[in-house]
């Protein structure tokens, strides 16, 4: 085909420089992404970002500190100094004897060091036990009048406990089935005295004693954590 050439005499058109090329391609993109009433709500949606945010900071800034609430209940709990044979009721956040208030103490027996002792929460990984039911126990000569349960793991198998637990050079052997917990004496006040060896794991009070705790805790209602102290 014959290539047509442009008159001699036919005015030359102007070259495009490449800035102005430039220009019109993105002229022609903005043209084409946006118009003009969305690029004026874009441009104000950030300015007023941007003012939000600052005011954000500001705010944040300026606030003064909320002190925490404190997410721990106040309630009863006890605490067994084991090897002395002393009990101390407290009312306040479980555990910590700074804030609680001493509401009561007691003159208990634990278990038979060595045969057959008040075990230890800590040798089972736990912190403490818990005071998990009440009953009447007039019925039974060695409980009367009341028996407070804790949830002191134990079996109608030998040995009648925790397993492993080995604070008596070895697995300890309670010897007699039943719940570990909180009782009295039914007027035995001997089983109180310094020479009677001990219980069979539980931890005994006087009859009024254990008739106040009966009375004033409820097991139902919160939780009683009872902590023990090897001193």
């Amino acid at each position: 085909m014959k290539r047509k050439y442009p008159a001699k005499n036919e005015p030359k058109k102007a070259a495009k420089t490449k800035s102005s090329n430039s220009f019109l391609r993105f002229m022609k993109f903005i043209s084409f992404s946006f118009s003009a009433q969305q690029l004026v709500f874009v441009f104000l949606a950030f300015i007023a970002g941007i003012i939000l945010g600052a005011g954000v900071v500001y705010y944040i800034r300026s606030e003064p500190s909320i002190p925490a609430k404190q997410t721990t209940k106040e309630s009863y709990w006890l605490l067994l100094h084991r090897k002395s044979n002393r009990e101390f009721l407290y009312k306040g956040i479980p555990g910590d004897e700074e804030k609680s208030m001493l509401v009561k103490e007691f003159t208990v027996k634990t278990g038979i060091p060595g045969e057959k002792p008040t075990p230890l929460p800590h040798l089972l990984r736990r912190e403490y036990w818990v005071i998990i039911g009440k009953m009447e126990a007039r019925d039974n000569p060695e409980t009367a009048p009341y028996f407070l349960t804790l949830d002191v793991p134990s079996s109608d198998l030998e040995p009648y406990g925790p397993t492993p637990y080995v604070e008596c050079g070895g697995q300890c052997n309670w010897e007699l089935f039943g719940d570990f917990g909180l009782h009295g004496v039914n007027g035995d006040m001997q089983k109180l005295s310094k020479d009677n060896p001990g219980s069979s794991g539980c931890i005994r009070h006087s009859d009024q004693d254990i008739t106040y705790l009966y009375n004033l805790l409820d097991p139902n209602k919160e939780e009683v954590r009872y902590y023990i102290k090897d001193i």
